[in-house]
């Protein structure tokens, strides 16, 4: 959201679905009013913007996100509530609170329930709060089990699910049998079909397509310049589809900024002089996001962050109730949300399945000299954070001396993106892009960029990778 949609907002004055607080002096009946939205159709607040509509702004420190953190862990059951700053004039900004509507109401915070009635916040009626229990009560809680609406066996990957079983017999965790096995059959072996109908986790795990019925099979990766959100996206994407293409799609994007291996075709390391991060250690922490997510909250996402000092993978969906934080470096069960999910993951030796994984990052990083991760829980998710040995920040780019050039626009974008450091392929490139054009219209421009001395091309074939040198201004 920018200032211009939040301008926008605040015209239409405050409503059912949107108000206004002064301040995070405000911060209670703020989350109160999220606790209304959540309990109804959804909402807005709004944090830095006068009751009568007036833009003041908010000061945003460590201190500001950790208060907030706080408050959002105050609301029961866990909920997706999104967090975003829009910078207004000098350092203020107005803080953006969105809570849709949820379907585990009744919500509560602070141990409270609150609805919403016009433009004003209140707590709710015994009454009701008994009414959305019982509607509660009613909710399948096995989520993945549920029959999938409108979806066939024919609108699973049949190529995925038969390298699935193709995995799961080379790693003994399979039936060799099973490779003569038809698609039903191999879909039963896993408890994935019912009765000729598939459920919700054998399109999480094997749907050629996941919209627009299943927007939560969503992964948002950001590589951002310097240590915080607030600055420069350097590569901005997002992706839907099923459970292994994200982990294929997340595989490409971190190969593509930070220097490890792929690391989901094989559980060796490829030789790498200095490794920025352990590869079975981030493969492990991403199959976890994937296998212990809220898929029942449809407007989640997994969401993968690298900045100059690190890297972050959060998922919505919080720690089991008996299990801590600080139980995390300890021996424990594997409690896996979604076991459908996770007993696939586990057939094709993703994981182990005896709760040692998170242990396996923490000795990974250990034996690597890389500092030990960090977990969080905060905005209804569990958060792990790779600190880095030392920062891969690119150092400030110099000034091209393109003068005596005639290029393009395209091709001025094309040298822009190899400027901040990092070696692509062709069809890596045009990923990047904006309206991206022909991946052979790329190839073509990068051959007359190379031949002007502005770029240079390392390897051969299709993995061949491209990096700029230009000339810098005397």
């Amino acid at each position: 959201m920018d200032i211009d949609q939040v301008t926008a907002l605040i015209q239409q004055g405050e409503s059912n679905n949107l108000e206004f607080k002064k301040s995070t002096t405000q911060l209670k009946p703020a989350f109160e009013t999220v606790c209304a939205f959540l309990n109804g159709n959804g909402g807005i607040v709004l944090i830095g913007v006068s009751d009568s509509g007036q833009i003041i702004g908010q000061d945003v420190t460590d201190n500001t996100r950790q208060e907030i953190a706080r408050e959002i862990n105050k609301i029961e059951p866990t909920a997706q509530i999104e967090i975003s700053y829009v910078s207004i004039e000098g350092s203020k900004y107005v803080i953006v609170i969105e809570a849709n509507s949820g379907i585990h109401a009744p919500y509560t915070y602070d141990g409270r329930a609150f609805e919403r009635n016009q433009s004003t916040t209140g707590r709710m009626t015994q009454h009701r709060y008994e009414q959305l229990l019982v509607e509660r009560g009613q909710l399948n809680h096995s989520w993945e089990e549920t029959i999938a609406t409108n979806y066939t066996i024919d609108d699973l990957d049949f190529d995925e699910i038969h390298h699935a079983v193709q995995q799961g017999i080379a790693a003994g965790r399979v039936p060799a049998t099973a490779a003569n096995e038809t698609i039903e059959g191999i879909l039963k072996s896993w408890n994935l079909i019912e009765g000729g109908r598939i459920n919700n986790a054998a399109v999480i795990l094997f749907a050629k397509e996941v919209l627009p019925r299943y927007p939560q099979c969503h992964l948002k990766m950001g590589r951002f310049r310097g240590t915080d959100m607030l600055g420069d996206f350097i590569d901005n994407k997002e992706y839907f589809g099923n459970a292994f293409r994200m982990l294929k799609e997340a595989n490409s994007f971190i190969s593509r900024h930070l220097p490890i291996a792929s690391f989901f075709e094989s559980d060796r390391f490829e030789r790498i002089d200095k490794p920025a991060l352990p590869v079975l250690a981030v493969r492990e922490a991403l199959v976890n996001s994937i296998c212990h997510r809220d898929y029942s909250n449809r407007s989640s996402s997994i969401t993968l962050g690298i900045f100059d000092d690190r890297m972050e993978v959060w998922n919505n969906g919080k720690l089991p109730v008996n299990l801590k934080i600080s139980d995390l470096k300890k021996k424990h069960k594997s409690e896996p949300r979604n076991k459908l999910i996770a007993k696939v993951f586990y057939d094709r030796k993703y994981f182990d399945g005896w709760g040692t994984g998170i242990i396996k990052i923490f000795d990974l990083c250990r034996a690597n000299n890389i500092p030990e991760p960090e977990y969080e829980q905060y905005s209804g998710g569990v958060e792990i954070c790779f600190k880095f040995r030392e920062s891969i920040g690119f150092a400030k780019q110099p000034e091209l001396d393109l003068s005596e050039y005639q290029l393009s626009t395209r091709q001025k974008n094309i040298l822009k993106i190899l400027m901040t450091g990092t070696k692509m392929t062709v069809s890596e490139i045009t990923e990047t892009m904006d309206n991206p054009p022909s991946t052979r219209t790329v190839g073509d421009d990068l051959s007359h960029l190379k031949a002007l001395g502005l770029v240079k091309l390392e390897g051969v074939g299709r993995g061949a990778k491209w990096f700029a040198e230009p000339k810098q201004k005397k």
